[in-house]
């Protein structure tokens, strides 16, 4: 499958309504604490046992809703998504997740809602297994391309998100039944499948996506060259030229950076002035990098001549993979002013 094929699918999400309804959630979630402490408060122990439990259940099936709107987003967007916010979302759900399983697996308060706890759990345990599921097989596809089952695990993923809507929409009808205690506010919509279609066609175009050159989800280190500056400073006269002061030597400073989304590896830094009366290169080691951080690696000090015109380049022999090879690369073409010199 094509990656505007794959771009297009995704971008079919079951439900454009859910952003409306996460916003809405939370007011309606207000409103019905406050009938509800109103009732208990005049209701006997049975009772009240009752309406906390399908308070605590409203509640939670609440943030459910939110996470399963976030995780159809991130969905859509696996062609583009980072690593840290995919990650971040379907952690965050299975958090959700295992706190509804602390309620669903503890005793109900009464009989009469034996089989809405019943189905509670099956939910939860179905989302649960799909979104694990569903989070490992993505990052494994994007992390390892030659990998040929991930496919057919996204499928089963995406068969239990989907056994899991059709149970939590029996345990809504449940609770409409007379005998069963009503909570306080209509249960909230959750669809926690991302996307409509066939599973497979679906895992398929996850997969591409995933692997997609646009994508951030793999691991990869993304070292880059964010500077290279002078001692003493250059300038840049009114014609563009860089100018550096009357001088003897000059020492470079190149600073690293690592916007990737893992550690980077070993690698080598290669600095190549030319312009004078012999070509001057000299290597330096760049240690691993932690992502998101950066590292300035000063060069001994070259001799230089005035009036001479002068070429430095920096480059970063990177080996290993990299998200963007267009940044390990810098070069300042300029000329050493005339003058009294100093150093």
């Amino acid at each position: 499958m094509s990656a505007t094929l794959a771009h297009h699918v995704i971008l079919d999400p079951i439900r454009p309504r859910r952003r409306v309804a996460a916003r809405v959630i939370w007011p309606v979630v207000i409103t019905a604490a406050a009938v509800l402490a109103l009732v208990v408060a005049g209701a006997g122990r049975d009772t009240r046992a009752e309406l906390e439990y399908l308070d605590s259940l409203h509640a939670q099936a609440s943030d459910l809703a939110i996470g399963a709107e976030s995780l159809a987003d991130v969905s859509a967007r696996l062609f583009s998504v980072d690593r840290v916010e995919f990650v971040e979302v379907t952690d965050s759900l299975r958090v959700d997740l295992a706190t509804g399983l602390d309620l669903a697996r503890a005793s109900p308060p009464s009989d009469s809602l034996v089989a809405v706890n019943a189905l509670y759990t099956q939910v939860l345990e179905s989302w649960s297994r799909g979104v694990s599921g569903f989070a490992s097989g993505v990052l494994v596809a994007a992390d390892d391309p030659s990998n040929t089952v991930v496919a057919d695990n996204i499928a089963d993923a995406l068969a239990e998100l989907r056994a899991g809507d059709e149970l939590y929409r029996q345990m809504v009808a449940e609770l409409d039944r007379e005998e069963v205690p009503s909570p306080m506010a209509p249960m909230p919509e959750v669809i926690m499948m991302p996307a409509e279609g066939s599973l497979a066609t679906l895992s398929r175009t996850y997969v591409a996506a995933a692997r997609a050159p646009s994508s951030g989800l793999a691991l990869r280190a993304g070292l880059g060259i964010s500077q290279l500056v002078s001692d003493p400073s250059w300038l840049v006269d009114p014609d563009g030229q860089a100018v550096l002061p009357a001088t003897e030597q000059v020492t470079f400073t190149v600073v690293i950076t690592n916007s990737g989304n893992v550690i980077s590896f070993p690698e080598t830094l290669r600095l190549t002035l030319s312009g004078g009366p012999e070509i001057v290169v000299l290597t330096a080691d760049v240690e691993p990098l932690d992502p998101g951080r950066l590292r300035a690696i000063q060069i001994e000090p070259l001799d230089v001549e005035t009036g001479l015109v002068y070429e430095v380049s920096a480059v970063l022999e990177v080996t290993n993979t990299d998200t963007n090879l267009g940044d390990n690369e810098i070069s300042v073409v300029f000329v050493v002013n005339e003058g009294e010199t100093s150093g």
